[in-house]
């Protein structure tokens, strides 16, 4: 009896043990995630392509176990010894989002673009006019829109405007990209080559277009990141009467110089249209 007694208090005190050691770790464990570190936060929002400044960055102390892994712990582990930026944004970051090394990207002459393309997307190359490309500045965001002239289905030549890509960001304009030094090509331009972050499926769309019409693009502002739904715009919706009948087919070759031809005269139509119409208005 004695025995049974001895064992079953010598059961009890290892229980007691055994209890507090896992209580001890568990609250030394809980005590080490509750430790208050240092990470990096946006204190505004941060756009896609931007280059992150001094003045985007905070420092914050949050719980050990709420700092998102490869978050980073100092602000000046974003910037040189000189205080030079050398890292863009990949994504958009929300003000308090804490700032990963997942989400930028460092870059400069000698990293080249491919390391500045959003993950899922593809750099896609566009031959805009030179003119136009002068106002646009990498990290921007536009939207694409083609103008296709073709036959409808009353045999009439068409000229509609479509929407075919939106809120597209900008990696590139010429050789300037994303966090790089402005430079100039020998004309004293940047080039009339946009590049861009697209998926795979709007390549496709703008490449088509490109191939069967011309190509604009329209500059979103700050912040605009909505989708639009815009319905193709046709000239005769927008002036009346100015569609020409398809010539029918006498010949392959004769064919294709008469449609030309239509298409030529109905443009000058149009635009002899327009011209009067602005005339009148002054």
């Amino acid at each position: 009896m004695k025995k049974t007694a001895l064992i079953a208090i010598i059961f009890s005190i290892l229980a007691v043990f055994f209890a507090y050691t896992y209580f001890s770790n568990l609250e030394s464990t809980y005590r080490t995630m509750a430790e208050p570190v240092s990470v990096v936060v946006a204190n505004r929002r941060i756009t896609q392509g931007a280059v992150i400044t001094k003045e985007m960055l905070a420092e914050k102390k949050v719980p050990k176990e709420y700092v998102q892994p490869k978050a980073f712990a100092a602000i000046n582990n974003l910037f040189t010894k000189e205080g030079t930026a050398v890292y863009i944004s990949l994504n958009a970051v929300e003000a308090g989002e804490q700032i990963m090394s997942t989400k930028v990207s460092k870059t400069n002459a000698e990293t080249g673009i491919v390391n500045i393309i959003p993950e899922g997307y593809k750099a896609l190359a566009v031959n805009f006019d030179a003119d136009s490309s002068n106002v646009i500045t990498p990290g921007s965001r536009i939207d694409i829109l083609s103008i296709i002239e073709y036959a409808d289905t009353n045999n009439k030549m068409q000229e509609s405007i479509f929407m075919i890509a939106q809120n597209i960001l900008v990696l590139a304009v010429g050789n300037n990209y994303i966090g790089s030094v402005n430079k100039n090509d020998d004309n004293g331009r940047r080039g009339s080559v946009i590049t861009l972050a697209v998926t795979v499926e709007e390549a496709q769309t703008i490449m088509l277009a490109a191939d069967n019409g011309s190509l604009k693009y329209i500059i979103r502002p700050e912040g605009d990141n909505e989708i639009y739904n815009i319905k193709p715009l046709k000239i005769s919706d927008v002036i009346k009467d100015i569609s020409r009948t398809v010539p029918q087919q006498k010949s392959a070759f004769g064919n294709d110089k008469e449609i030309m031809k239509a298409v030529n005269q109905s443009q000058k139509e149009a635009l002899e249209i327009i011209n009067r119409y602005a005339n009148s208005q002054k």
